[in-house]
């Protein structure tokens, strides 16, 4: 069977029967007994999944198919079902298609570029990332920085959750990214905030270092592993930060440590303390909030209100939201004082 359909073109009421991806599969139990989700991917994008069964299957079959996508996780399978939508979102539901979840597709013909979703500039980031690196002027900050970065396998490539906020490959490198720029910005726009760059930019570039150990390969994506639930990332992090230790003075290497502990905020054990701590802990949030609003509202018509449920809150498309984003044009000339006085 070849891909015939894409997620981008996938409507409410069609039929789907085609090749797709599937990931994060989960077994859940309802008022009528147990079902799965998941998640379908092609090289355009990414679709919710819900697997009910056959009528007269039961939670027998459901159990079977779960351990089928479990084993053959990173998979491509045929995927047999109707398109339906909820609260603006549309998503595939699977009944008699289960028959197909038995085995993956035939690999034969099949063209992985077709099934592979990441709007990340992987490449891209991982230039800018080493490039704030190897701006922070104390060395031995820098040595952590880009000593962590060579050792840790993935970082580049991995994806940054499961679900949430950039949740392709090279999602985790991309926040990381958007967090060191977003908490230089702070420093650089509150006048008299004297945030130490090297301190901040370190914190940056290492708060979700851990996130590297909750990730391993499976076929042609990313899935998380048993230490995405039993430790999270923080507890990672540390753990091999702690090697680097010795590369600084034990002031430094302490606030350096604080930011990776209490990046969640209120929400974590630690609550920041520093002003580059908080920094990167509003940084943080900024990076995943705005990227959890713009996927709640990729299928919401302009004009509409809706639940987000990576938001978990109503989120709005505003009827006069641009195409594209706009680009600043340059600015040709520089007011010189005199002329900025005119205008008070």
């Amino acid at each position: 069977m070849k891909k015939n359909l894409f997620v981008r073109d996938v409507k409410p009421d069609n039929r789907v029967d085609s090749l797709f991806l599937i990931e994060n599969a989960d077994l859940k139990t309802g008022k009528k007994g147990k079902y799965l989700t998941c998640t379908l991917s092609d090289s355009t994008g990414k679709i919710p999944c819900k697997i009910w069964g056959r009528y007269n299957g039961g939670d027998q079959e459901i159990e079977y198919i779960y351990k089928s996508l479990f084993e053959n996780a990173g998979c491509v399978f045929r995927i047999s079902g109707k398109a339906d939508s909820y609260n603006e979102e549309i998503y595939v539901s699977i009944n008699e298609g289960i028959e197909y979840l038995k085995n993956p597709a035939e690999s034969k013909g099949i063209n992985e570029g077709d099934f592979l979703f990441s709007p990340a500039d992987i490449e891209g980031n991982k230039k800018e990332i080493l490039h704030l690196s190897e701006s922070i002027s104390d060395e031995g900050l820098r040595n952590i920085v880009i000593s962590v970065l060579k050792k840790t396998d993935g970082f580049f490539e991995k994806p940054a959750a499961k679900s949430k906020h950039h949740d392709y490959p090279g999602g985790l490198c991309e926040h990381t990214l958007e967090v060191a720029k977003i908490s230089v910005s702070i420093s650089e726009g509150i006048s008299g905030s004297n945030l130490n760059r090297d301190i901040l930019i370190a914190g940056a570039i290492l708060h979700d270092i851990g996130k590297c150990m909750n990730f391993d390969r499976k076929g042609l994506s990313f899935q998380a592993n048993s230490l995405y639930s039993l430790l999270g990332h923080i507890t990672p992090a540390l753990q091999m930060l702690s090697r680097y230790e010795a590369f600084t003075d034990k002031e430094t290497f302490g606030e350096l440590m604080h930011i990776i502990q209490s990046h969640h905020g209120d929400y974590g054990d630690i609550r920041p303390q520093t002003p580059e701590a908080w920094a990167v802990h509003f940084a943080d949030n900024i990076s995943a909030t705005i990227h959890e609003v713009k996927s709640d509202l990729e299928q919401v018509p302009k004009g509409t209100s809706t639940w987000g449920k990576r938001i978990e809150g109503y989120v709005y498309k505003s009827a006069n939201e641009p195409k594209e984003r706009a680009t600043p044009k340059p600015q040709k000339h520089i007011p010189n004082q005199k002329s900025i006085n005119q205008f008070f």
